[in-house]
């Protein structure tokens, strides 16, 4: 695509936390359910917003109650190894790019990505314009490794700086 500087595409951000969601999403159930056998499910979450400059993440394990704090520890080691010693590869980007790239294609049958996409898209303080309609699978194709591992890195999942709260029911 003709995306020129793609660093400063109105979707480079978003699209870059997309990637970097769904890498430490596959991250998190491979080393926290399949290795360890600590939870059913391990996901991570990444709310962000248009017109304000930040965000948050959450991590969400189901878990026996006698394996949640193992899980809530495993959950911490593997993004701290996210940031060190187990960095981001390219073919962590290329499996994270072809399932958003897929969701994307599925869900341009929906209604609901279509608002999604749209909204916004007329207030001058938003910085979105119709290219995000148009370019998204080809900002997907163009942001780099470097790009999402420099996106982890800033993210400040220091265990000094995350709030951990466990849930039993």
């Amino acid at each position: 695509g003709g995306l020129g500087d793609y660093r400063s595409h109105p979707l480079f951000p978003y699209v870059t936390l997309q990637l970097l969601a769904e890498v430490l999403n596959r991250r998190l159930f491979s080393a926290v359910r399949e290795r360890r056998r600590l939870t059913y499910d391990a996901n991570f979450h990444l709310t962000e917003f248009e017109r304000v400059r930040g965000g948050w993440f959450l991590v969400t394990v189901t878990a026996k109650p006698e394996l949640v704090d193992q899980a809530l520890q495993a959950c911490k080691e593997t993004l701290a190894e996210a940031r060190t010693w187990d960095r981001i590869h390219m073919d962590n980007l290329q499996s994270a790019a072809y399932e958003l790239v897929s969701k994307h294609r599925a869900g341009l049958e929906t209604n609901r990505l279509w608002v999604d996409m749209m909204t916004s898209l007329q207030l001058s303080h938003v910085p979105k314009d119709t290219r995000c309609l148009r370019d998204y699978v080809d900002m997907v194709r163009a942001v780099q490794v470097q790009d999402v591992q420099d996106m982890l890195d800033a993210l400040r999942t220091d265990s000094d700086l995350v709030w951990s709260c466990i849930g039993v029911s």
